[in-house]
C-alpha cells in the first residue's frame, strides 16, 4: 500500500447501540438504512450467516489497493496449514524487493537482500505495516513464481464463484505502472487488480474462517519488525483518529493508492457474537463512514428486533 493515508479525519462523537441477534433475511438494510457515504462500493456481511446487510454498487469492479493482501495471505495461511512448521518455514528476499522496500511510497518495512525472513515475520509485516515486498514474496514462496500465483489468485476466486468479480494481476494490490519498474509482471503496463466489493468481503470471510487468530495480529496499532517500527493505518482500531470501543472492530485490512482511493476492510466481534465484515472502496472519508455504517446498522437490526 502507498503510504499516502488522509489523516485527521473527524472523529465521531455519536453513542452506540448494542447489536442485537435476529435473523438477517428480515433486514432489508438497503432500502431501510438510508445510509449517505461517500465511497464507490460498499459491502456489510454478518459472517455468522453470509448474508450481506447493506450494499452500494457491490458488484461492479474496482481497483483495491492493498486490500488485495487477504487473498495472498489467505492462500500464504493454506500453505501453511499444509505443510510441516509452516510458519517458520524462511524465504530468502530477491534483489529487486529489496530495492522496493526502501521506497517512501512502495515499502513500508526494509527487507535486506539475501536475508531469509520466516513466513510468520512476513505475514506479519503484510497484514500490518501492508508490506509490498513482503506480500510479493510470500506469494512466491507459495506458488513458486510470481506469474503462478496469480493464477492461483485467479482460480481460487473462480472456485468460489466470485471470478466474475475479481481479476488479479498482483498480490500485493500495486498497480503495474509500479510493479514494472522491479521487475515484477503480469500482465499489461496499464493493468491493475479490478475487484468488487462483494467479492474482497466474500474473501475476507474466507479468511476469517480459515485463520481466526487473524483479528490478534490486525487489531495492533503499532508492532515492531526487530527495530523496526510497523503501522496499521486502519483508524477504527485503538488510537486511531474514529477509534470507538463501541465499534468493537478488531481488524483486518487498509488500503490505498491514489487510483484505488482509500479502501477499508474492517471487521467487528460484537459481544453477542455477531461477526461483521465491512468493505469501503474508493472512500474519502475513509474510516469515518465505517463507523457511520456500523452504528446504522446496528440501530436498523435494533428496530427490527422491536
Amino acid at each position: 500500500m502507498k503510504n499516502i493515508i488522509k489523516k485527521g479525519l473527524v472523529s465521531i462523537t455519536m453513542s452506540m447501540m448494542l447489536f442485537v441477534a435476529i435473523p438477517t433475511s428480515t433486514i432489508n438494510a438497503n432500502n431501510k438504512l438510508n445510509l449517505h457515504n461517500h465511497a464507490k462500493a460498499v459491502a456489510a456481511m454478518d459472517l455468522n450467516t453470509g448474508h450481506f446487510l447493506y450494499t452500494k454498487n457491490a458488484n461492479k469492479r474496482y481497483a483495491i489497493a492493498s486490500t488485495t493482501k487477504l487473498m495472498t495471505l489467505y492462500l500464504t495461511i493454506n500453505k501453511i496449514n499444509h505443510e510441516r512448521n509452516g510458519w517458520n518455514h524462511r524465504v530468502r528476499i530477491s534483489n529487486n524487493l529489496s530495492k522496493m522496500s526502501k521506497s517512501p511510497d512502495l515499502g513500508n518495512v526494509r527487507l535486506v537482500s539475501g536475508r531469509k525472513y520466516t513466513v510468520r515475520t512476513l505475514y506479519r509485516a503484510s497484514l500490518i505495516a501492508s508490506s509490498n515486498p513482503s506480500a510479493i514474496t510470500l506469494g512466491k514462496w507459495v506458488g513458486g513464481s510470481n506469474h503462478h500465483f496469480i493464477n492461483m489468485m485467479n482460480a481460487q476466486a473462480k472456485q468460489w464463484h466470485i471470478n466474475h468479480q475479481a481479476h488479479f494481476v498482483s498480490s500485493s494490490g500495486l498497480e503495474n505502472n509500479d510493479l514494472y519498474r522491479y521487475g515484477i509482471r503480469y500482465g499489461k503496463y496499464h493493468d491493475y487488480n479490478r475487484v468488487s466489493a462483494r467479492a474482497i468481503t466474500t474473501i475476507a470471510s474466507h479468511l476469517l474462517k480459515l485463520y481466526p487468530n487473524i483479528v490478534n495480529d490486525a487489531k495492533h496499532r503499532f508492532e515492531y519488525m526487530g527495530h523496526q517500527k510497523m503501522k496499521n493505518e486502519n483508524e477504527l482500531l485503538k488510537g486511531g483518529y474514529n477509534y470507538q470501543p463501541s465499534l468493537h472492530v478488531d481488524g483486518l485490512k487498509t488500503g490505498y493508492t491514489p487510483l484505488a482511493g482509500y479502501c477499508l476492510v474492517s471487521t467487528s466481534k460484537l459481544p453477542n457474537h455477531n461477526h461483521l465484515i465491512v468493505t469501503t472502496l474508493n472512500d474519502r472519508q475513509g474510516s469515518y463512514d465505517q463507523a457511520r455504517l456500523i452504528h446504522k446498522i446496528q440501530s436498523n437490526i435494533l428496530r427490527e428486533q422491536n
